[in-house]
């Protein structure tokens, strides 16, 4: 993106942006692709930022989805990175990388399964089949991909000044799967998790995330970890065995 964005009015202008700038890397990103996605021209109905979607699955209670676009070909469900560096992952692997150099690299966790794990949530929230749904994966242009995998079906892989170009060739060989009143209910309930979506919810939610990655939750359910004696000697287990078997040595 740039001037020439700018000059389409798909990218707001210096003034709005440094107005944004002081929230942070991860919302100056998800603002900027909010912006593209209203402006457009794509016929996006209606566009939310940091949805917190209630969900009955995993280590969370909730997903903070980052941006969603309510259009009639689709729910487009949008994950923002803002790495800086080369790029590494596959689909399969639990981790991807982010490297400026041998000695300063960075892991996040793998995006595709991320943005999975939220169309997952909303598909059951808003009674939506998940092939109503489209997964689009953002990186800042500060980042180059040395090795991601390339776009499928279920999602696509892009710097945020290839968005709407990749999206127009999206929509392109879509057909409408969304009527007149679908749209509308469907425009409600993401207004209605948008508005709940408080900073005290987000907060809760990196809670909830920090206490997963840091060893004191479960990873599969988020239930308590305990300390457990087994045949083969003392072992981190779940608490809520034998519901949950994760099991972690010592």
């Amino acid at each position: 993106m740039g001037i020439i964005a700018m000059i389409k009015g798909e990218e707001p202008g210096l003034v709005k942006q440094l107005a944004h700038l002081p929230k942070g890397k991860g919302h100056f990103g998800e603002y900027l692709t909010e912006y593209a996605l209203e402006h457009g021209n794509i016929g996006a109905v209606a566009v939310f930022s940091n949805v917190i979607v209630p969900r009955d699955f995993g280590p969370t209670s909730t997903s903070e989805v980052d941006v969603v676009m309510l259009h009639e070909k689709g729910v487009f469900v949008i994950e923002s990175k803002n790495y800086s560096g080369w790029i590494f992952g596959s689909p399969d692997q639990r981790d991807w990388t982010a490297t400026l150099n041998p000695r300063a690299k960075e892991r996040f966790y793998n995006p595709i399964k991320q943005n999975r794990s939220h169309v997952k949530a909303l598909s059951r929230h808003l009674g939506l089949e998940p092939g109503a749904f489209q997964s689009f994966i953002v990186f800042s242009e500060r980042c180059e991909f040395k090795e991601v995998p390339p776009d499928t079906d279920e999602y696509a892989i892009c710097h945020r000044g290839r968005l709407l170009a990749r999206m127009r060739k999206r929509l392109d060989r879509l057909d409408p799967v969304f009527g007149d009143a679908e749209l509308e209910r469907l425009k409600a309930a993401l207004a209605e998790l948008a508005g709940n979506s408080t900073r005290e919810a987000r907060s809760a939610h990196v809670e909830e995330v920090k206490r997963v990655a840091s060893g004191e939750a479960c990873p599969w359910c988020g239930s308590e970890l305990v300390e457990r004696n087994g045949r083969y000697g003392p072992f981190t287990g779940c608490s809520a065995y034998p519901k949950c078997r994760f099991t972690r040595d010592r």
